[in-house]
Protein backbone atom coordinates (compact mmCIF):
# COMPACT_ATOMS: atom_id res chain seq x y z
CA UNK A 1 0.00 0.00 0.00
CA UNK A 2 1.17 3.65 -0.96
CA UNK A 3 0.99 6.20 2.38
CA UNK A 4 -0.11 9.88 1.06
CA UNK A 5 -0.24 13.06 2.22
CA UNK A 6 -3.43 14.87 1.50
CA UNK A 7 -3.73 18.68 1.73
CA UNK A 8 -6.84 20.27 0.96
CA UNK A 9 -6.87 23.92 -0.25
CA UNK A 10 -8.79 26.57 1.98
CA UNK A 11 -11.05 24.56 4.04
CA UNK A 12 -12.00 25.68 7.66
CA UNK A 13 -10.97 29.36 6.86
CA UNK A 14 -12.60 32.24 8.29
CA UNK A 15 -15.94 30.23 8.22
CA UNK A 16 -15.89 29.10 4.58
CA UNK A 17 -15.64 25.44 3.57
CA UNK A 18 -16.32 23.79 6.68
CA UNK A 19 -15.61 20.26 6.43
CA UNK A 20 -14.86 18.57 10.31
CA UNK A 21 -11.77 16.51 9.84
CA UNK A 22 -14.05 13.88 11.76
CA UNK A 23 -16.60 13.23 9.73
CA UNK A 24 -14.35 13.71 6.87
CA UNK A 25 -11.83 11.01 8.16
CA UNK A 26 -14.93 8.63 8.75
CA UNK A 27 -16.09 8.91 4.78
CA UNK A 28 -12.50 8.46 3.85
CA UNK A 29 -12.69 5.49 5.65
CA UNK A 30 -16.42 4.46 4.06
CA UNK A 31 -14.82 4.67 0.87
CA UNK A 32 -12.15 2.17 1.10
CA UNK A 33 -8.80 4.92 2.33
CA UNK A 34 -6.86 2.91 5.18
CA UNK A 35 -4.91 4.22 8.28
CA UNK A 36 -6.30 7.50 7.97
CA UNK A 37 -5.13 10.79 9.77
CA UNK A 38 -6.31 13.98 10.59
CA UNK A 39 -4.46 16.69 11.45
CA UNK A 40 -5.82 19.95 12.76
CA UNK A 41 -8.59 21.89 11.26
CA UNK A 42 -7.23 22.85 7.88
CA UNK A 43 -7.49 19.87 5.50
CA UNK A 44 -4.65 17.79 6.53
CA UNK A 45 -4.86 13.87 5.75
CA UNK A 46 -2.39 10.89 5.90
CA UNK A 47 -3.70 7.58 4.72
CA UNK A 48 -2.57 4.42 2.85
CA UNK A 49 -4.17 3.25 -0.80
CA UNK A 50 -3.20 0.92 -3.49
CA UNK A 51 -4.43 3.43 -5.82
CA UNK A 52 -2.40 5.72 -7.52
CA UNK A 53 -2.10 9.53 -6.59
CA UNK A 54 -4.04 10.64 -9.50
CA UNK A 55 -6.87 8.31 -8.89
CA UNK A 56 -6.69 9.00 -5.16
CA UNK A 57 -6.81 12.65 -5.68
CA UNK A 58 -10.21 12.45 -7.85
CA UNK A 59 -11.66 9.86 -5.67
CA UNK A 60 -11.47 12.39 -2.48
CA UNK A 61 -12.13 15.38 -4.88
CA UNK A 62 -15.58 13.84 -5.54
CA UNK A 63 -16.25 12.57 -2.11
CA UNK A 64 -16.03 15.96 -0.70
CA UNK A 65 -18.21 17.62 -3.85
CA UNK A 66 -20.91 14.77 -2.72
CA UNK A 67 -20.64 14.53 0.58
CA UNK A 68 -19.83 17.87 1.86
CA UNK A 69 -21.15 19.45 -1.45
CA UNK A 70 -17.85 21.85 -1.70
CA UNK A 71 -15.51 22.25 -4.65
CA UNK A 72 -12.13 21.88 -2.69
CA UNK A 73 -8.64 21.59 -4.43
CA UNK A 74 -7.09 18.29 -3.57
CA UNK A 75 -3.40 17.83 -3.51
CA UNK A 76 -2.10 14.19 -3.01
CA UNK A 77 1.76 13.66 -2.31
CA UNK A 78 3.63 10.84 -1.48
CA UNK A 79 5.72 10.72 1.46
CA UNK A 80 8.67 11.02 -0.82
CA UNK A 81 8.06 14.52 -2.51
CA UNK A 82 7.19 16.44 0.95
CA UNK A 83 9.75 15.15 2.25
CA UNK A 84 11.90 16.35 -0.33
CA UNK A 85 10.14 19.54 -0.61
CA UNK A 86 10.99 20.29 3.58
CA UNK A 87 14.77 18.87 2.66
CA UNK A 88 15.04 21.63 -0.43
CA UNK A 89 14.05 24.37 2.01
CA UNK A 90 15.83 27.83 1.06
CA UNK A 91 15.50 29.34 4.15
CA UNK A 92 17.52 29.10 7.49
CA UNK A 93 17.48 26.19 9.14
CA UNK A 94 16.60 28.60 12.25
CA UNK A 95 13.53 30.64 10.35
CA UNK A 96 10.52 30.23 13.08
CA UNK A 97 8.45 26.71 11.89
CA UNK A 98 5.44 28.70 11.84
CA UNK A 99 7.20 31.80 9.44
CA UNK A 100 8.19 29.42 6.64
CA UNK A 101 5.64 27.76 4.27
CA UNK A 102 5.67 25.62 1.62
CA UNK A 103 3.39 25.99 -0.87
CA UNK A 104 2.57 22.88 -3.42
CA UNK A 105 1.20 24.66 -6.89
CA UNK A 106 -0.98 22.55 -9.59
CA UNK A 107 1.13 23.81 -12.21
CA UNK A 108 4.60 25.35 -13.05
CA UNK A 109 4.22 29.29 -13.41
CA UNK A 110 4.86 30.75 -16.68
CA UNK A 111 8.06 32.93 -17.32
CA UNK A 112 5.67 35.77 -17.57
CA UNK A 113 4.12 35.35 -14.64
CA UNK A 114 7.42 34.88 -13.09
CA UNK A 115 8.40 37.82 -14.45
CA UNK A 116 5.70 40.18 -13.54
CA UNK A 117 5.62 39.07 -10.04
CA UNK A 118 10.13 39.48 -9.14
CA UNK A 119 9.19 43.11 -10.89
CA UNK A 120 6.64 44.45 -9.70
CA UNK A 121 6.49 43.06 -6.34
CA UNK A 122 8.41 45.04 -3.11
CA UNK A 123 9.53 42.09 -0.45
CA UNK A 124 10.47 43.97 2.50
CA UNK A 125 11.93 41.62 4.76
CA UNK A 126 9.56 38.67 3.34
CA UNK A 127 11.61 36.20 0.88
CA UNK A 128 10.26 33.67 -2.03
CA UNK A 129 11.50 31.35 -3.74
CA UNK A 130 9.56 28.82 -6.52
CA UNK A 131 11.44 25.32 -7.59
CA UNK A 132 9.03 24.19 -10.20
CA UNK A 133 6.06 23.79 -8.09
CA UNK A 134 6.89 24.54 -5.31
CA UNK A 135 7.15 27.89 -3.66
CA UNK A 136 8.51 28.92 -0.49
CA UNK A 137 7.96 31.51 1.59
CA UNK A 138 9.19 33.07 4.57
CA UNK A 139 7.05 36.01 6.24
CA UNK A 140 10.20 37.41 8.70
CA UNK A 141 7.64 39.42 10.66
CA UNK A 142 4.83 36.66 10.70
CA UNK A 143 1.59 36.29 8.06
CA UNK A 144 -0.28 39.46 9.24
CA UNK A 145 2.59 41.71 8.71
CA UNK A 146 2.73 40.47 5.30
CA UNK A 147 1.24 40.93 1.62
CA UNK A 148 2.38 37.29 0.48
CA UNK A 149 -0.18 34.62 1.46
CA UNK A 150 -1.32 31.72 -0.75
CA UNK A 151 -3.98 33.80 -2.34
CA UNK A 152 -1.25 36.45 -3.22
CA UNK A 153 0.83 33.77 -5.09
CA UNK A 154 -2.21 31.92 -6.41
CA UNK A 155 -3.50 35.59 -7.99
CA UNK A 156 0.32 36.31 -9.59
CA UNK A 157 0.94 33.17 -10.38
CA UNK A 158 -2.25 32.09 -12.05
CA UNK A 159 -2.34 28.59 -10.80
CA UNK A 160 -4.12 26.81 -7.65
CA UNK A 161 -1.92 25.91 -4.96
CA UNK A 162 -2.02 25.02 -1.20
CA UNK A 163 0.39 26.44 1.88
CA UNK A 164 1.29 24.73 5.17
CA UNK A 165 3.84 25.79 7.34
CA UNK A 166 6.67 23.90 8.38
CA UNK A 167 5.53 23.03 11.96
CA UNK A 168 2.66 21.10 9.85
CA UNK A 169 4.55 19.87 7.01
CA UNK A 170 6.81 17.91 9.83
CA UNK A 171 4.14 16.67 11.85
CA UNK A 172 2.35 14.92 8.63
CA UNK A 173 5.46 13.50 7.41
CA UNK A 174 5.64 12.03 11.36
CA UNK A 175 2.72 10.75 11.07
CA UNK A 176 2.92 9.20 7.11
CA UNK A 177 5.98 7.52 8.89
CA UNK A 178 3.96 5.92 11.64
CA UNK A 179 1.57 4.74 9.82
Amino acid sequence: MNTYIIFLRAVNVSGKNIIKMADLKVALIEIGFKSVITYIQSGNVVLKSNAEKAVVEQQIKQLIQERFLLDIAVFCLDVQEVETALQNNPFPADAPNNKVFITFMKNIPSEDALHALTTAFQLGNDAFKILHKLLYFYVVDGMGASKMNTNFFEKKLQTIATGRNLNTIRKVIAYAQSI
